[in-house]
Parts: C-alpha cells; structure tokens; sequence
C-alpha cells in the first residue's frame, strides 16, 4: 500500500516538473504598448498594419501592459524575458534592449534615409493661424525658416532626429535678411512651445540656440503629448492659458485636423524611426510587420510560433 502510494506522489511530481518545463519552454509573449495619445504608438500601428489598435485598446491581445513612455517601455522589458515592445531608435543604443530587424532590414539611421527601413514616423510643427503681438509671428516665421538651414539641421540630427545636411543647405546668414525681427532686441518678447513630448529634446535645443541668433527673445516650454500640438496653436485651447506660439507632434497630424489647419501653417521637420525590441535573453532578431500585428491583436500568443 505504502509502495503503490509513494508511486502516485512521485507520478505526480513528476507530472508537475514536465508541465513546469513545457512551460519553460513555450512561454507565452507578454505585450508592451504606449497609450493611445502616443505617437510613438500611432507610427507604430499605422505601420504594422493593425490601424485598429491606434487609438483603440479592445483591439489588443488580452492581458497586455500600457506604458507611460520609452523610459518605462525600456524598464519593463529588461526585466522580463518574455516582453516585447516599441521604442524610438534614439532610444536604443543605451537601453539594453535587442532591437529586432524589421521586414529583412536593420534600423539604422542610414536605412531610414535611404528609404529601406519603414518603421518611422515623423516630427512635424504646427504654428498660429492668429496672432495678438506682430513681433511673435515674425519670430515664429524665422524660426520655421530656421528648421532648414545647415545650422537648425544639424541641430536636429545632434538630438536624435533623423535628417539629411546638405552642401546647398542655406545657412542662416543666407536668409537672415529675409527676416528684420531677428536684428531686433527681443528681450521682452515671449514665444511657447510645446506638443509632443518625444520631440521636446529637439525643440529645447532649437529654441535656445535660435533665441541668440535672433534677439534673445524668451522660449517657455509646456510639452504635453502630440495631441495638444494642433489643439493649443488653431484649435480650442488657441486662446486659453495654455496656448502656444508652436507646438510638435511626433505623427502625422489627423483629418480632423488637417482639415481645418492653415495652409502653410504645418510641416514635417525630420524623420524618427521606431524599433520593436525584446528582451536580450530572446533568441530571436527579426521579425515582420505580419508576425507583429498577430503578436499584438493575439493570434500568435506563444515566442515558439514567431519565425
């Protein structure tokens, strides 16, 4: 009797260790995303072809995780072997993570420019339709004029955007002319920038390096998400206490806004690619736009059905 007992507790044991290793050995994906304001998110959806999961969470794979940023995405996914998500490229080299090659292709800064790798979405600006002081829209005018020079360029690509500078670039001194406010003293002038916190970097260092080329004029900074940008420069906050003079989104901006955005008033200033990470424990290093729309809306669920 002993015996026969003794047998059913080892078969038992055992029962549990193969079950234990089985999971061991196909264990499920845990899915990483950014939240529905993002534009991260939105390049990253819009690309894979899964639209759906824009701006919608049902359309997710059950038990997936929201993320507050790159920061948070990077922290999660270092700390589980089995996470997959989404980061800018800018973010990568010192994240820890592996970013995977996508469609065949490797994300790097020169297949983004030479138009191979496709994962990326862009940092576009928006400015006022209205303004209430002349001297504002005209420092707001040069400083879009700016974004184009050699110097706002090269700017631009030293934080982490992805452009091209080219030898018939103009310089500033070229087209300083074009624009008297900047030969003015513009101590007591206040210009407000904000919108998409991923372009935040870029436009701190725009705005401070521009201010000393023209007048010295004073940049506040109020970053709030992409979302903002169109509404705080021509839409219903254009006139409240959190208006701005310019603003970013790191998407494209949507129909309904586009729609109603003054021509001339909107534009692209460069390039940011996104990259699907893992965990460095992950054997795997490519993956395609297919597998991940399956990986996000559920119908890959196990890391031994990803080829």
């Amino acid at each position: 009797m002993k015996k026969n007992i003794l047998i059913f507790i080892l078969f038992i044991f055992v029962s549990i260790l193969a079950g234990c290793g089985s999971k061991l050995e196909n264990p499920e994906i845990k899915v990483y995303t950014r939240d529905t304001t993002s534009g991260t998110r939105d390049g990253f959806f819009s690309t894979i072809n899964f639209k759906d999961a824009v701006a919608d969470n049902t359309a997710l794979v059950k038990g997936y995780v929201e993320v507050t940023g790159n920061g948070d995405m990077i922290n999660l996914i270092k700390n589980d072997e089995y996470g997959i998500g989404y980061i800018s490229l800018s973010s990568l080299e010192n994240s820890g993570l592996k970013g995977l090659v996508y469609n065949a292709i490797d994300p790097t800064e020169e297949n983004v420019l030479n138009g191979t790798y496709l994962l990326t979405r862009n940092f576009n600006y928006v400015v006022r339709n209205e303004y209430n002081s002349t001297k504002v829209e005209e420092i707001v005018e040069a400083f879009v004029a700016y974004l184009n020079t050699k110097e706002g360029k090269t700017t631009i690509k030293a934080n982490d955007g992805i452009i091209a500078v080219n030898a018939n670039d103009p310089s500033w001194n070229d087209i300083k002319s074009n624009y008297p406010i900047a030969s003015e003293d513009n101590r007591g002038i206040t210009i407000r920038f904000g919108g998409s916190t991923s372009v935040e970097k870029i436009a701190k260092a725009l705005s401070s390096e521009f201010s000393l080329k023209c007048g010295n004029f004073i940049y506040e900074h109020n970053h709030t998400g992409s979302g903002d940008a169109y509404k705080r420069t021509q839409g219903g906050e254009k006139d409240g206490s959190n208006k701005l003079d310019i603003a970013f989104a790191s998407r494209e901006f949507k129909l309904s806004d586009t729609e109603l955005l003054s021509e001339g008033s909107y534009g692209k200033i460069c390039t940011d690619a996104i990259v699907a990470v893992v965990n460095n424990k992950n054997k795997i290093t490519s993956i395609t736009d297919e597998t991940l729309k399956s990986i996000y809306n559920g119908t890959i669920t196990k890391w031994n059905e990803v080829k």
